[in-house]
């Protein structure tokens, strides 16, 4: 039984440890960084935002 509530509680704290540690690599600052590690699946929705063309949206190259 205990370890029916320990380890899921475990994976979430390392999961939120480890957005911590993304966000602060990313250069976001303490107050940030403990946001984006409380609600981390919010933090991973605003990165592939951020990182990916929105809506496949294609550029033309250069001439």
């Amino acid at each position: 039984m205990v370890i029916a509530v320990v380890l899921p509680g475990a994976v979430l704290l390392l999961f939120g440890a480890l957005t911590g540690l993304g966000e602060r690599r990313r250069g976001g600052s303490a107050p940030v960084v403990a946001l984006a590690a409380l609600v981390f699946p919010v933090a991973w929705a605003v990165w592939h935002l951020r990182d990916e063309r929105p809506y496949g949206r294609l550029t033309r190259p250069a001439a």
